[in-house]
Formats: structure tokens, C-alpha cells, sequence
């Protein structure tokens, strides 16, 4: 299992709803940060290690955008840069808190853990259905104790909804129908139309679908860990379009540890946006869901990391998406540390 990050890239750190008076501290990417608002309200992210001695910054005080470390007392500005140090002693100019580009979109905040210089905000993905005028969407947040890249492997592989999902998204057929897989540039595309199969429990529940369905299954993966998911079906045979009504699960998988994932959910739709008992319906049907990866993907990492047998994860020709991301993934990671090694020789 791969250790090392993608840094140059937007990771989402949290909702913007998780920021407000008080600070919010998280890990990623292995590293402790610090998120609050200034004194204008805007976003802000520093690490979370005071540069005196590394305590935590987190458990002193923020007034007005400044941060108290609650140690020592000295003093920091919301850009990182040291304001005073009791006793008046004196520091110098480098003696400041490391700060993070961050962005707040779609109903997230976005953090760039790389070089700031190469912070573009085109390069965060469009999850705007989350906020999007004619959606309504619902969301959570759930800590999964494995590598992010097992959940990606989870969510472009949806043969297993047969098995893993039988009370929620399964139904007959979706593993005996080949993927359609496509890469363009660094984005993996994949589809799965079904037609005249068993319906599902979600769509007898949110849509009165009781007898056979055809049924489709749209995935689009962007690096490092962003899977936009647009499900849906239609009652067998009708002229209903593909892909109409729109249902759309957005993940964003956000590395905490090697061994540890933030993985921030919604799902979206563009119909029935007025009814509270569809909300309660898809929030409760895909918890349930999500509840049976993590309790799948937990034992993986635990079998993976007590396996002394060296043997590698093998892949079948459902594993193709997931096959793809990764050899991107994996490609970008290797381009970013050849070129800081390049830089630092």
C-alpha cells in the first residue's frame, strides 16, 4: 500500500458549516492543521504545530483572526506570521506558523497542501450540487480506519452492491454487466447501463419501482480521490431518458493517515425537492451503505497490514476503474517527488 501523498491538489478538510467561532482542528495528509475564520470571516489554515516547541496551537485562543498559543503565549497573525513573543523578546522573520491555501466552494472547505505558487481554485472539482439552485442534497462525514485508496477501489467497483448492499443498493445483474471504461487525460470514466433487471430497494422506496428496471450506473474520478457517482433507473422498457431523474453521490475521500480516511458524502438530486420523507429516505439508505464499506474496508487494512506473505492485490476486469486511478494516482505522486528531488540536488 502506497505512503506517500499527492500535495499539489486541493483535499476537502471539512464543511464550511464545521468553521465558525470555534476552530476546527484535523489531520491530513498526516498532518495537523488548524482551521478558523479571521476577522473578516474568511477561511483560514495554519498547521497546527506552534514553531517554538510543537505544541498544539489549537489549545490556546483565536481573537479576532490572531492565535494565542496556549503554551507560552506568544501570539500569531491568521497568515502565520509572529506578532509577539512575551518579555518582548526579540524573533526573527522566519519565525512563523506554516500557512495553507484554502478555499471555501461548494459547500466545503478545500485545503492545497503542496506548493502555494501552484494553487489554482480551477482545479477543484465540481461538486456544485451541493448548492446548485434546483438540487437538494444531504451529506455526512465518516471516519473510516483504512487507506483512501481502498475506498476509491470500493466506490468504482459497484459489482459488491449485489453482495454488500442487498437491503439497500443491490438487485439483480449489476455484477454480470461489464463496466465501460474510458481515461481522458487524468479523469477515469466509466458506465454500466442495465436493462430489464431486478429493481433495488432504494428505488422502490424513493421512486415506486417495484417491478424490473433498467437501470445505470455513471462514474467519473479525478485525482487524488474525488468520485462523482450519478445512479438512477426507469421502469423496464419505458422512453424515460438515461440518467433522468438525476441522483448524484458525490465522495470526496480525503487522506488523514497512511492507515486512516475523512470521507465527506453527499447525495444530490434534482427532484422531489420538497419532500422531507425523500431527504430522511436517501440519508438513512446510503449511512446504512456506507456503514457496511467501512466495516469491509476496516477489515481489508487490518488483513493487509498483518499479511506477511507479500503477496500483491490481484484485479479482475471489474477492478479496471479503480486499476486506472491508481496508475494515475501513482504516476502524479512520482512526477511531484522526482521534480522536489530534482529541485533540492
Amino acid at each position: 500500500m502506497a505512503t506517500s501523498f499527492l500535495r499539489n491538489c486541493w483535499y476537502v478538510a471539512g464543511w464550511a458549516s464545521e468553521v465558525g467561532e470555534r476552530p476546527l482542528v484535523r489531520t491530513i495528509c498526516n498532518e495537523p492543521l488548524l482551521f478558523f475564520r479571521d476577522a473578516e470571516g474568511a477561511v483560514r489554515a495554519l498547521s497546527d504545530r506552534c514553531p517554538h516547541r510543537k505544541a498544539p496551537l489549537s489549545t490556546g485562543s483565536i481573537e479576532s483572526g490572531e492565535i494565542t498559543c496556549g503554551y507560552h503565549g506568544i501570539r500569531f497573525n491568521a497568515e502565520g506570521r509572529c506578532l509577539h513573543v512575551p518579555g518582548g523578546l526579540s524573533f526573527g522573520s522566519n519565525f512563523a506558523v506554516r500557512a495553507y491555501p484554502v478555499e471555501q466552494m461548494h459547500g466545503f472547505i478545500f485545503i492545497w497542501m503542496g506548493d502555494p505558487a501552484k494553487a489554482d481554485t480551477a482545479l477543484i472539482p465540481d461538486f456544485s450540487e451541493n448548492e446548485k439552485p434546483g438540487w437538494g442534497a444531504v451529506r455526512d462525514t465518516l471516519p473510516v480506519a483504512c487507506n483512501y485508496q481502498l475506498l476509491t477501489d470500493n466506490l468504482l467497483d459497484l459489482t459488491h452492491v449485489v453482495f454488500v448492499h442487498k437491503t439497500t443498493l443491490g438487485g439483480s445483474q449489476v455484477a454480470d454487466t461489464p463496466l465501460d471504461v474510458t481515461v481522458d487525460g487524468d479523469v477515469v470514466r466509466a458506465e454500466r447501463f442495465m436493462k430489464n433487471v431486478d429493481t433495488a430497494p432504494i428505488y422502490k422506496a424513493a421512486r415506486g419501482l417495484h417491478d424490473k428496471i433498467d437501470r445505470w450506473q455513471i462514474f467519473e474520478w479525478r485525482a487524488p480521490s474525488y468520485i462523482r457517482l450519478t445512479l438512477g433507473a426507469r421502469a423496464a422498457g419505458t422512453d424515460l431518458p438515461y440518467g433522468t431523474p438525476v441522483h448524484r453521490v458525490l465522495n470526496a475521500l480525503t487522506p488523514e493517515t497512511d492507515t486512516t480516511t475523512h470521507y465527506f458524502w453527499s447525495t444530490a438530486r434534482n427532484w422531489a425537492l420538497d419532500d422531507p420523507k425523500i431527504d430522511t429516505l436517501y440519508f438513512n439508505m446510503i449511512t446504512e451503505a456506507f456503514a457496511e464499506d467501512k466495516v469491509i474496508a476496516e477489515h481489508q487494512q487490518r488483513y493487509i497490514d498483518s499479511d506477511t506473505s507479500g503477496t500483491p492485490l490481484i484485479a479482475f476486469s471489474f477492478d479496471k476503474a479503480g486499476q486506472l486511478a491508481r496508475r494515475i494516482l501513482r504516476a502524479k505522486i512520482e512526477q511531484e517527488q522526482a521534480a522536489l528531488l530534482a529541485r533540492a540536488g
